[in-house]
């Protein structure tokens, strides 16, 4: 049995040849078949090191080599306790979100929503939230393996061993919202009032809140599965279409508005080995209008695929691989930024990863240091904590804190 169909017997068990394929499945399904496995990768919540801040260039840990933008857009190097890290705020929203949760434990923030919501996990996985007011986290719900993302009165995970999007309102119930099952091991997203997430298909659903999800189909072709999202546009990816694998979709109508390649450092994956025999099953129409079966090859397992991360704005589309962060301008699509962390990442390094963009802000966190772009100043800062962005909001790890503020 091939790792698509594990997935699909643990998502819908019996139920599983009622899944719907999307348009064209019939070459998708020859290229999804491929896949051997899927690399679970599950960011462990880690204990918070608490790091004394000091307001000198000789406290970084880590060196970063900065190019771009122009040289008379200083950098400007945070790190202050109390002050936000080198973007301008509205000061009179910053608030509080404690560490420290009911019962023993550290919370570690996951997302920010576009509404100033934040979501994250203690060590033991359990899911807390907090609202834009600040303030300490209230338990959601259960344990997550990913699936974080927050918004307007809504929250959503997914558990560890399961395929379901969970979504809660604070207070209320609980429901699934994905359509075929949830991939823990891609980004679940929300803006705009939606909630985006990948398939066991890698095919990406759209749910209106804690609505119920359905899967975004195309006519056309696949999508890919989802990446980014700076609503009203997705950035999905193919993995294997190194020459068209990132796609900007309006998820308003689902159509594919441009192209592009994978971009630079994420290497294509590609077949490793023989075909390992054919599956049958499929159906499609003979000359004689009478259905018949199609015997679809069964490629060997493909290379691994890379780890990198990827975030957007109204204006700009950032990816961080392999300890570089690039920042392409998104209506010329080409290149306004590189950050260079100075070394690649090992394995173990990855989940401490955190590559976030706001309206007007793109934030790369890495080993519990954080460069932050402020697009419109086209300056930036260090600091040595986590930083997430979303919408108008920007969250810093303080010390023993977090501090949440709105940007202006």
């Amino acid at each position: 049995m091939n790792g698509i169909e594990e997935r699909l017997r643990e998502a819908f068990g019996a139920g599983a040849e009622t899944v719907r394929p999307h348009a064209g499945a019939h070459a998708e399904n020859a290229r999804r078949l491929r896949r051997a496995r899927v690399r679970r990768r599950i960011a462990v919540p880690s204990a918070v090191v608490a790091t004394a801040v000091v307001a000198t260039a000789a406290a970084v840990a880590a060196p970063l080599a900065l190019s771009g933008p122009p040289e008379d857009a200083p950098d400007t190097l945070g790190g202050i306790t109390g002050r936000p890290p080198g973007v301008p705020m509205d000061a009179s929203s910053i608030v509080t979100i404690p560490t420290r949760l009911p019962g023993g434990g550290t919370f570690r923030a996951d997302a920010v929503g576009a509404d100033g919501s934040v979501i994250g996990r203690a060590p033991d996985g359990r899911v807390w939230r907090a609202g834009p007011g600040g303030g300490t986290p209230r338990r959601l719900g259960g344990r997550a393996a990913g699936g974080l993302a927050t918004g307007r009165g809504f929250g959503t995970w997914i558990a560890p061993g399961s395929n379901r999007l969970n979504c809660r309102v604070p207070g209320g119930l609980t429901r699934g919202i994905d359509d075929q099952g949830a991939m823990a091991e891609r980004p679940v997203l929300a803006g705009g009032g939606v909630v985006i997430g990948s398939d066991v298909m890698d095919q990406p659903f759209l749910a209106t809140g804690c609505g119920a999800g359905k899967t975004m189909e195309n006519p056309r072709g696949s999508f890919g599965y989802a990446k980014a999202l700076a609503y009203p546009t997705l950035f999905t990816v193919d993995p294997t279409d190194k020459a068209n694998g990132l796609r900007e979709v309006d998820v308003r109508t689902s159509e594919i508005t441009k192209r592009h390649p994978l971009p630079g450092g994420v290497r294509a994956q590609k077949p490793t080995g023989k075909p390992s025999g054919s599956m049958g099953g499929l159906t499609s129409v003979g000359p004689d209008r009478r259905p018949k079966g199609v015997q679809i090859p069964v490629e060997g397992p493909l290379s691994p695929e890379p780890v990198w991360q990827a975030a957007a704005t109204g204006r700009y589309f950032a990816w961080a691989v392999d300890g570089t962060v690039t920042i392409f301008d998104r209506k010329t699509w080409t290149r306004v930024l590189g950050i260079h962390q100075g070394r690649p990442l090992t394995a173990g390094q990855a989940p401490a990863v955190r590559l976030t963009a706001g309206d007007d802000v793109i934030a790369y966190t890495v080993a519990g240091l954080a460069t932050v772009w402020d697009t419109r100043s086209v300056r930036l800062a260090t600091w040595r904590g986590e930083v997430l962005a979303a919408g108008g909001w920007l969250l810093w790890r303080d010390g023993s804190v977090y501090r949440l503020g709105r940007t202006r």
